[in-house]
This record gives C-alpha cells, structure tokens and sequence, in this order.
C-alpha cells in the first residue's frame, strides 16, 4: 500500500500506466495537454514545466479499473471502498521534516507554484485540488474539504467556503471578527484526495477516514502558527489565515458541469509560508476531465449500489455514463414485472446525484451508447415509458439546479417487460476456433 503521491506514482510507473512527457512545457499548454491526453489511461506526468521547479501531475485515476489498485487490487473495489469507510483510523503525529519553507509574505505565489488558468472565460489561474484545512474555534475539531481557490494577487487566493464543515466554521470566525487560521495541502495521493470527497458527521476528521480507507493511521504535524494539523506526505503546504473583512467575487471558473460558476462572494486567503518537499509535485485537476468525473462517479455508484441493490434484487449491473458528473445511469435487470421497473425508476430518481435513468435489458451494452441508443429507440414506448417528475433535489452543481437544488428529472423504461416487442435478431455464430484465427490474421 502506498503511503504518498510519489509512492503511488511509482508503483503506477511499474504497472505501466505513467505517461511521461519530457519535453519543456509552459503552463498556458498544460491544461489543453490534459484535456487530449486524459484518455490515454495512464497518469500524466509533466517533469518540464517551463520557469518552475515543480513538476505536474494530472490523471491520477485515468479509469475506473484504477480503483481496484487503490484498495489492494481488490475485486471488488466499491464494496471495498464502503466497507473501510467504517474503520477510521486514528492520526499519527510525526515531526516535521524534508521540507523547504519560504515566507511569502512579500511574494508572488504565481512565480512559485504552476497554479493554472484552466479555461478561456476563467477569472484567474485556480488552485482545484487543495485540501484546506481549519479548526473550529469553539470544540478544536478540524474540519477538512477541497475548495477551490482563485489567485488574486501577490499571496493573495480566494477560497470558495461553500460546503460544511468549513463554510460552518468560517461562519463563527467572521461572526467575531476574526482571523480564521489555514492551511492547504496540495500534492495527496488519490485514496487522501477521496476521502476529503465524503461526507462525515461533525467533529470527525476526514484524515481518520483516510485513515480507513488506507488501513492505517495517516501520519500528520502541526502548523507553525496554529493547532491545525495537516499531512505529512502532502508535497506541497500553504499556511496562512482567512480574512473575515476581505471578500470579493469568485470565478468565473468552469466546473465539472463544463459550464462557468461564478460565487458572488468568497473570502481571501492571505498566505505567510510555502513548503515543500524535494522535487515537488503539484497536482492538476482540470474540472472537467475524466479524473473529475471518476472520482464523483465511483462514491456515488459505491453508495447507490450499496442502497439500491437490497431494494431491487433483480438489478443486473449499474453504469454511470461518463462526463455526467454521476448524474446519469443506466442500469441492466432481469426478467421482471412491468411496474417494478417503474418502481425502481422512482427510486433512482430519488437520490438527489441522478437526474437521468433509463433501464435496460441484460442483451444491451451500458458502456455502448449506440446500443443504448438502440434500445431507446427499439424497446421505449414513450407514452407510457417515460417518467419526469418535477421539483426534485438534484446537484448543487446543475446548471439547471434551482434555489435549494431542485431540479426536473426523466425516468426511461427501455426494456421489453409486458410489450409485444419481438426477439432481437442475432448474427449467426460461425465455428469459434476459425473465426478467431481469421480475425487475428486481419491484425497482423
């Protein structure tokens, strides 16, 4: 098991799934170069970033198989997932060590770290992957989340707080008028980065989490100027305070809906030191690449697998269509009544992740939306098939999202249960052992 970002890249270097590129590359490249590059399977490792010393990483988890290697090439990696999210394990304090810090205070954070401008209409260069860390002034409890964070001069970053527990504990800073210690920590290998994903009850730390999804205790030590304790793998560590009286307009920035979300207001950062371990690397997420949409897709596919399969024992598999940011599936059953497909449907619906959920029989291919297509053209009568139902919790991050996220939904029965639908015609099947020989030959 790897205990950091450079322990998991090697160990994907030995599996073969590192995409090396060499050659000098200026940062204003890099995020087009992922945007053509995500799809190639494989971790991309930028070693040549023109004006920097930092190296850059993006596609940490280039496809779902992935996941299995992040829990001990298991074979089934959801049940996996779910069943570690329950051990939290505690922190283990260590001594800070093998890093270089820098006051910044009198810095530019630009000509330090490859912060990226991802897309044409952004207001800035975004941080998209730092863990920000803070203490609750009232208990100590740490609360922990990724927030993205726009450059806004100098050592100056906004942080959009828009999510508890961090948007709780902002709160009762500005509500005294004081500064909110932070620290950000960028450069987390991808079970760390996961599980600042999950929700958790207050007053747990999600590094116990991780902790559990690791199988021991992450190892972690304390800020210079505060209580707050961070990761002692992270490659790369911000510490400063969040100002209670400077805020200003967020974004735009496009997110993983492929649409630009602008906050109307989010508070500064005001970042005092730098540190970082030797050969750092700074980690890139363009929002709407493929390692986003793995990431949502495989907790939300984990916890709905989990819930939806007790209820409807006769599902056959569930497929999350990818760059839906886990919004649409499709979901194979076998032979069943009519009405409990319609059932299922109403259910799927309810989980404020999916808006769209068409179901299919065992003979058509999720992963082929042409056979997919097919089934909705062929099997779906829509008078009676299609369900929408209007008003429902959806993804904050919907662009179609109203006030409190509610959103319409469409539910497709794309089977042929209780229709007059004849058998699908199947291509006759020659004699194996000829037809493979034929095929391999047409490769050589």
């Amino acid at each position: 098991m790897f205990t950091s970002l450079k322990e998991y890249i090697r160990i994907m270097r030995e599996k073969n799934r590192v995409l090396i590129l060499q050659d000098p590359v200026f940062r204003v490249d890099i995020p087009e170069l992922i945007d053509k590059l995500s799809t190639c399977g494989k971790v991309l490792l930028f070693e040549n970033v023109a004006n920097s010393f930092f190296k850059v990483v993006a596609n940490l988890v280039p496809a779902q198989e992935v996941f299995a290697i992040l829990f001990g090439d298991a074979r089934n990696p959801r049940e996996a997932f779910l069943e570690a999210a329950t051990k939290r394990k505690s922190k283990v304090a260590v001594t800070r060590k093998s890093l270089t810090t820098l006051d910044v205070r009198n810095k530019d954070l630009l000509d330090l770290l490859p912060i990226l401008k991802h897309y044409e209409g952004d207001s800035a260069p975004f941080i998209t992957t730092g863990m920000v860390s803070s203490g609750d002034p009232d208990s100590g409890f740490i609360g922990r989340g990724i927030h993205r964070m726009e450059y806004r001069g100098n050592n100056l970053l906004g942080v959009a707080l828009l999510n508890p527990p961090l948007a709780d504990i902002y709160q009762k800073y500005k509500a005294r008028h004081a500064n909110m210690p932070i620290s950000i920590s960028i450069g987390l290998d991808p079970l760390l980065f996961l599980s600042m994903a999950l929700k958790v009850p207050w007053g747990i730390d999600k590094l116990e989490v991780a902790g559990g999804l690791r199988g021991q205790g992450i190892e972690v030590f304390s800020s210079f100027d505060s209580a707050i304790d961070m990761p002692a793998e992270s490659e790369i560590l911000l510490e400063g305070y969040v100002s209670p009286d400077k805020g200003k307009q967020d974004g735009p920035l496009g997110e993983i809906s492929g649409y630009y979300l602008t906050v109307q207001e989010s508070p500064t950062v005001v970042v005092q030191r730098l540190s970082y371990r030797d050969t750092p690397l700074y980690h890139a997420l363009l929002p709407t690449s493929p390692e986003a949409d793995q990431y949502l897709t495989f907790v939300s596919s984990a916890h709905l697998e989990e819930n939806i399969k007790k209820l409807f024992p006769f599902i056959a598999k569930i497929t999350f269509i990818p760059k839906t940011f886990g919004s649409s599936v499709a979901v194979n059953v076998r032979s069943v009544e009519k009405f409990k497909i319609r059932s299922l449907l109403m259910s799927l619906l309810s989980f404020p992740m999916i808006k769209k959920a068409i179901i299919l029989d065992e003979d058509v291919n999720p992963e082929d939306l042409e056979d997919v297509e097919w089934a909705f053209i062929t099997r779906c009568f829509p008078a009676e098939d299609i369900i929408i139902v209007n008003g429902l919790q959806g993804q904050p991050i919907d662009p179609q999202a109203a006030e409190g996220y509610g959103v319409a939904k469409i539910g497709i029965n794309a089977t042929i249960r209780g229709k007059s639908i004849e058998n699908r015609a199947q291509v006759l099947k020659g004699d194996p052992e000829k037809i493979k020989k034929i095929l391999n030959a047409t490769k050589e």
